[in-house]
């Protein structure tokens, strides 16, 4: 199972079973902005990324 959360210098997410809900968590914290289009950008305020965790893996940098 696949698990998603954003990470910048100052905050880290909860874990999140889709990254859509890391995106999320990123603009709540006001961490990141989307751009509100259907293709999911979005501009990181400050530099940032989402990362992905599967099951007896150490988590891996999805995107910047």
């Amino acid at each position: 199972m696949r698990q998603y959360r954003y990470r910048t210098a100052a905050l880290t997410g909860p874990w999140r079973d889709t990254h859509d809900a890391a995106i999320e968590d990123a603009v709540r914290a006001k961490q990141a902005v989307t751009d509100g289009g259907d293709d999911g950008e979005i501009r990181w305020v400050v530099p940032g990324r989402i990362e992905e965790w599967v099951a007896d893996q150490k988590p891996t940098r999805l995107r910047n």
